[in-house]
């Protein structure tokens, strides 16, 4: 995970030295977490893979694979601190179901409701948000999206009322180009699962 902090050089080189000089560090902070919160809520892109140790699978867990349990119908997932399920993708390899994944329903922050007692849940995909009190954004989010992450933090920054580094009327390119990246990454989780295919259909995973 990389601490929203990491922004700050970006301000600074987009701003200048001596405009960013007026922003507090705490007010890139809370900018940046706006950015990434929307992003994550609108392209649903911070998605993970979650695996039961106990299911006896062969998957070898990924920096970005996650431990669940599982008591009757209750799935529970092992996220990150700051973070909750807004949208379960699959519940197993074996079973991609549209029906079944319509009757899952995920509560906060990190528990999954299956629809039936024998529910396979070997290979739990999901996308997941931040909240408003995360410090942190996933490395692979920080890396491919980081040019329109820091054009989001700069708009927020800029919209921010009665402030010295207050700029309305610029922040409109900023958020243009936050809106683009958005729009790309909702692109990229279409085309890798959410494209056009049979229910019964088995969807790609992601790495």
């Amino acid at each position: 995970m990389i601490h929203l902090d990491e922004f700050v050089d970006g301000v600074s080189v987009h701003l200048g030295n001596a405009d960013a000089s007026n922003v507090p560090r705490l007010a890139i902070v809370f900018a940046a977490r706006q950015a990434l919160k929307r992003f994550c809520d609108e392209s649903f892109a911070y998605v993970v893979n979650a695996f039961d140790p106990l299911a006896g699978t062969n998957q070898v867990l990924s920096p970005n694979d996650f431990h669940l349990s599982v008591t009757d119908r209750r799935c529970e997932i092992a996220i990150p601190d700051d973070t909750h399920i807004i949208k379960v993708w699959r519940l197993s390899d074996e079973c991609c179901d549209a029906q079944g994944l319509s009757d899952s329903i995920h509560s906060y922050p990190n528990v999954i409701n299956l629809p039936a007692d024998d529910s396979k849940t070997d290979d739990v995909v999901v996308s997941l948000s931040i909240n408003q009190t995360a410090e942190s954004c996933p490395d692979f989010i920080y890396q491919r999206y980081y040019d329109g992450l820091l054009s989001g933090t700069i708009a927020y920054l800029q919209l921010m009322p009665n402030r010295e580094w207050s700029e309305p009327n610029m922040a409109q390119v900023h958020m243009a180009a936050f809106d683009e990246t958005i729009r790309k990454a909702k692109s990229h989780i279409s085309n890798g699962f959410l494209k056009g295919r049979p229910s019964t259909s088995i969807p790609a995973t992601f790495g």
